[in-house]
């Protein structure tokens, strides 16, 4: 081990009037955070110059990172596709303290909240390398899903990436998580129900009953939002064009007939890790156009550059925009796909879903 313990409540460790002199709280060895992913992809690391405090029972130990130390002893089984991951400092006995990489929540095996600390957590999932489609490294700790005590969002960070600039996002379409229940019937208000980011579920849309403003209470109940059009455009960079005869790259062939779970096609990834951009489903946005009545139609922005097209219809009314395509649209479905057609909050839409956002703590 590289950390060291540097004081506790011991005769053996004179009191520090440094340390007394304010709160004992984390200390990151970076400007804003501590923790970054190792340079194989298979755990984290902790950078030198951090200092933890942990509370073993009654007894305060604060250690001090000497060095970059890495996190990569999982405490049961191995690292698994999907899952999220959480790094722990650990008081077994000794002055140099244990790192384990656990998937439990609370502690990892052996330990439990009144003797270890969550520290850092992590995606174990996928990354795009670069806008080569084919691009895409499976089974490792996806990069900006990394965070800290110090830099992590304000909601649970299980299953968000981090966009930079302060916003974080859901890395996957939102699934449910605890049972919906409406006031009265469907599209009304939720009486109970929250969603979750999560890899190899079915996408919540309209299906379930839920409209454009049930989707804004799951996201309360979270302590998210909905994305703007401009985060939607940053988190969706880099996802690669559905086509209309297979679907290799997006589930947006025209042929298909129903939504697929999370992360089912693996190209489907953005540059910043965003899952599903393009294709599957529909996205709510949290922004709203109008216009005159009119014929619709698809505008190719971008012809030939791979970012999906923009249906423009005419409409009196208010609308709420979607973003990103869903199961059948095609060479439509891509990275600046934005459906502003007769989309209002209060439908409810069997290929409409969305995905939340959140700000940084």
């Amino acid at each position: 081990m590289t950390q060291a313990i540097i004081w506790k409540d011991d005769v053996a460790f004179p009191l520090n009037a440094a340390y007394l002199s304010r709160q004992l709280d984390v200390r990151a060895g970076a400007a804003n955070s501590y923790a970054v992913v190792n340079g194989a992809g298979t755990g984290v690391a902790v950078l030198a110059n951090t200092i933890i405090p942990l509370q073993s029972g009654a007894t305060w130990k604060v250690y001090q990172f000497t060095t970059d130390s890495e996190i990569t002893t999982l405490d049961t089984g191995a690292l698994t596709l999907g899952v999220n991951y959480f790094a722990y400092l650990c008081d077994d006995g000794s002055d140099a303290g244990l790192l384990l990489l656990s998937a439990n929540a609370t502690a990892p095996s052996g330990y439990n909240a009144t003797n270890s600390r969550k520290i850092i957590g992590f995606h174990y999932g996928r990354k795009r390398n670069s806008l080569t489609v084919a691009d895409v490294t499976s089974g490792c700790v996806v990069p900006n899903s990394v965070w800290d005590l110090c830099h992590r969002p304000r909601c649970s960070p299980e299953g968000m990436v981090d966009l930079g600039n302060g916003v974080w996002v859901d890395a996957y379409l939102v699934s449910i998580d605890e049972a919906i229940t409406f006031a009265a019937g469907n599209g009304s208000p939720l009486t109970a129900g929250t969603g979750k980011s999560a890899f190899n579920a079915l996408p919540l849309t309209g299906t379930e009953g839920l409209s454009g403003y049930n989707f804004i209470e799951l996201a309360r109940r979270s302590g998210k939002r909905l994305l703007s059009h401009s985060e939607w455009l940053a988190a969706a960079h880099g996802s690669p064009q559905g086509a209309d005869a297979n679907n290799t790259n997006a589930w947006a062939a025209t042929g298909n007939s129903v939504r697929k779970n999370c992360g089912y096609v693996v190209p489907a990834i953005s540059l910043l890790n965003v899952v599903d951009c393009a294709g599957n489903v529909l996205e709510w946005l949290d922004e709203f156009v109008t216009g005159p009545d009119g014929a619709g139609g698809w505008q190719d922005v971008m012809a030939g550059l791979g970012v999906g097209q923009i249906w423009m219809y005419g409409a009196t009314n208010l609308s709420q925009m979607c973003a990103g395509g869903n199961w059948p649209d095609g060479v439509h479905a891509g990275s600046r796909c934005v459906d502003s057609g007769n989309y209002y909050p209060w439908h409810v839409l069997p290929a409409v879903g969305c995905r939340l956002a959140c700000d940084s703590l």
